[in-house]
């Protein structure tokens, strides 16, 4: 049986691809798709991929913020009973981690399914039923530790991967479809995007707009480059302000405890502990029995990135006044040589005679 493409237009997360491919051809020969758990960080494709499965499985596709749902009959009176029950629906969990207590527990019961793929649950006096032949179930989450483990027991596992630099520039060539990149830059601009999707894409629609609002060429090199970065306060390797506050304070300090750079920084211990993770993905700094220690290659980007911004920008030429306005030209008649000019006589007015004999006595 040759396998139909259900992801045209996704780049890279080829193994995933093959998984959910397997998972969906089975559905359209058995209509019954195992519960799937999509795990990866931020921006790499879970929410894309869980609306991918959806629109190929054909039925009406029901997407949920986990953490919008706060308890059982929230759960049962505005989901359930309205969208799911009695339906072709797939219902999409995104954010499962955030699934409270009681809803986690509940979800054990539905999705443990009989022989005959259905299953049972007592709701308010009612029992409902859900044959999974009509309805599809589909969670995502970033932190997938976080999710009762005897929950996740219930789902099929699919753990996207981090995108690579290559992926990243053809992810983004593909957004930016008009502009031709030039002089490698694509080298030099994957990186900052931090393995992520989502960066990619809306750093490629922010291309296409300052391209077509300050630039006549369809061609991106280093200068337009460097122009946006200057825009948009692009550091390398795509470091966001909070860390590289934590990077510089553990460049001065070499070390010092989350409590310490927490109340420097005027930050909570959780945002310091979440700001770092992609400072030691990036090997800038590491922790050494809970102590935050910057690296050699950390002490390094601080001095590149001072290298760099203490260069002297050069100054555009100041631009040249415009030259003033001629002024209105007056055109004198004067007579010609040859020709006579009549003597100008002043008349005085007789009284004005009397006044000035008058005026010598």
């Amino acid at each position: 049986m040759e396998q139909q493409d259900y992801f045209e237009g996704l780049i890279a997360q080829d193994d995933i691809k093959e998984t959910l491919t397997g998972f969906i051809d089975i559905y359209k020969d058995c209509s019954v798709l195992p519960h799937i758990f999509l795990t990866a960080p931020r921006g790499c494709g879970k929410t894309v991929f869980a609306r991918k499965v959806g629109e190929n499985l054909g039925k009406k596709f029901i997407e949920v913020n986990a953490g919008s749902i706060k308890n059982v009959k929230e759960f049962f009176h505005n989901i359930i009973i309205p969208h799911i029950q009695n339906q072709d629906a797939t219902l999409f969990l995104d954010e499962a981690h955030k699934l409270p207590k009681c809803v986690e527990n509940c979800l054990l019961t539905i999705l443990q399914e009989g022989k005959d793929n259905t299953s049972e649950f007592e709701f308010e006096e009612y029992t409902y039923e859900f044959d999974f032949t009509r309805i599809s179930v589909i969670a995502a989450t970033t932190e997938p530790q976080n999710v009762f483990h005897a929950l996740k027991d219930r789902f099929e596992l699919v753990e996207l991967d981090d995108y690579t630099v290559e992926d990243l520039g053809e992810i983004l060539e593909a957004i930016c479809e008009d502009i031709t990149f030039k002089d490698n830059v694509l080298s030099e601009i994957a990186p900052v995007l931090r393995g992520n999707a989502r960066a990619a894409s809306k750093l490629g629609k922010n291309i296409n707009r300052w391209m077509n609002t300050y630039s006549d060429s369809i061609s991106l090199g280093k200068e337009e480059w460097a122009a946006i970065k200057k825009w948009k306060k692009i550091k390398p390797l795509g470091l966001g302000k909070k860390e590289l506050l934590i990077l510089e304070l553990l460049g001065e300090r070499k070390e010092a405890r989350v409590t310490s750079i927490a109340a420097t920084l005027l930050l909570t211990r959780q945002a310091v502990m979440e700001e770092e993770q992609y400072l030691q993905k990036q090997h800038l700094m590491e922790i050494k029995n809970s102590v935050r220690c910057i690296t050699r290659e950390g002490q390094q980007y601080l001095e590149a990135l001072e290298n760099v911004e203490s260069i002297e920008p050069v100054k555009p030429a100041e631009p040249v006044p415009p030259a003033p306005k001629p002024k209105e030209i007056v055109r004198l008649e004067l007579p010609k040589p040859n020709e006579a000019i009549e003597p100008v006589v002043s008349h005085i007015p007789e009284d004005m005679f009397q006044m000035m004999r008058n005026a010598g006595r």
